[in-house]
């Protein structure tokens, strides 16, 4: 009896590593499947750093309209699924949000009737703050200002009026600060904005609680205060002048340097005269003249004993009829003088710089 072959085993044979690779091509479409639905939809940024008022009505909005949403504690940032951005952003500007956390935008608005002038101004001057700590938050260091502002009730009197005032608070960055020229260019900032304001009449403080803008006062913590600014300017500016000099003999990252200065702020002041004899100067001129008649006049006393005749037998004596002629005057010329002075003043700089101590130090070779 012969044996029947049949060719179902090779079929079945040659089949196997193609079932294998679709049940691994299913096992890896189920696994991000299961990925993708545990990490839900992709969310997209749809407004940051929003006040709180914002923040507030901008989430009462989104769960109104439906919309699911996250919100960074870090940034003040909210976010929505990435297929739904522009649905959100187009219900939230049909309700006027956000409102941009005042500013000037909310002049615009109509502030209905019955509101006072009291009123109107503080609202003119919480859009000034605003609009002023947009901008100081908008420099790179910088990651949120508020400004307050003190203005004092104006009076009719002149003696009566008063000065403004403002304050300026900045939340910096992480690892940033400002430089004394980007806190001065706040304050100028600040005073130009507002009418009758000096400079010095505004404060700038960080999130630190230190005083940022450097006193113009002349008192004691003033002086000591812009000593030390000086000192740690000139430091800093030493070791990047050293660091820069050494980095391409050693290598980039490869040098650090360290820099004490000690500068002397002590101000010495000298008078000097000096005389110089061959020199004379006339201060005043006095002139004095003397003249005299010669010849006699009348003699004796005056009185009737000498306007009575001579006695007899006495000639009178001849008269030649002519007036005696006047002496030549005598003249005195005095002519005070004084020799020639000189006062100086010197005086030695405020600020000499005694010794400077530096001590680079090799660091590490960088990473390769």
């Amino acid at each position: 009896m012969n044996a029947v072959v049949t060719p179902y085993p090779r079929v079945a044979a040659g089949l196997k590593p193609l079932l294998l690779l679709v049940g691994i091509a299913a096992a890896v479409a189920a696994g991000v499947s299961v990925v993708l639905w545990s990490r839900g939809p992709t969310y997209s940024l749809l407004f940051a750093n929003l006040g709180t008022e914002d923040q507030a009505q901008v989430t009462q909005a989104l769960d109104a309209a439906g919309i699911p949403y996250h919100m960074d504690p870090g940034s003040n940032a909210i976010q929505v699924p990435s297929e739904r951005v522009s649905e959100a952003r187009l219900k939230l500007a049909g309700q006027g949000l956000p409102e941009g956390d005042g500013g000037f935008a909310l002049m615009t608005k109509d502030p209905g009737l019955g509101v006072s002038q009291f009123m109107e101004n503080a609202r003119y001057q919480h859009a000034l703050e605003t609009e002023l700590a947009h901008t100081i938050a908008s420099l790179r260091p910088v990651d949120g200002a508020r400004v307050h502002i003190a203005l004092p009730r104006q009076s009719a009197f002149v003696r009566d009026r008063h000065s403004g005032s403002a304050s300026v608070f900045v939340q910096l960055k992480p690892g940033r600060r400002l430089e004394q020229e980007q806190v001065q260019a706040i304050i100028n900032l600040v005073a130009s904005s507002i009418p009758e304001l000096e400079a010095n009449q505004v404060t700038v403080v960080d999130q630190q609680g230190r005083l940022l803008s450097s006193p113009q006062g002349s008192d004691e913590f003033s002086l000591r205060e812009q000593h030390f600014q000086l000192v740690h300017r000139l430091e800093d500016d030493y070791t990047q002048r050293i660091e820069a000099l050494l980095a391409p003999l050693v290598g980039a990252g490869r040098v650090r340097a360290q820099v004490v200065a000690q500068v002397d702020t002590s101000v010495t002041e000298e008078a000097r005269e000096q005389y110089r004899p061959d020199s004379q100067i006339v201060r005043s001129e006095q002139l004095a003249e003397q003249s005299s008649r010669e010849g006699a006049g009348p003699q004796g006393v005056p009185g009737s004993l000498t306007n009575q005749p001579p006695a007899a037998g006495v000639a009178a004596p001849a008269s030649s009829g002519a007036p005696p002629a006047p002496a030549p005057p005598r003249r005195a010329l005095r002519l005070p003088a004084r020799r020639e002075r000189r006062t100086t003043y010197p005086s030695k700089a405020p600020a000499t710089t005694r010794s400077i101590a530096r001590s680079p130090t090799p660091g590490s070779p960088p990473d390769a």
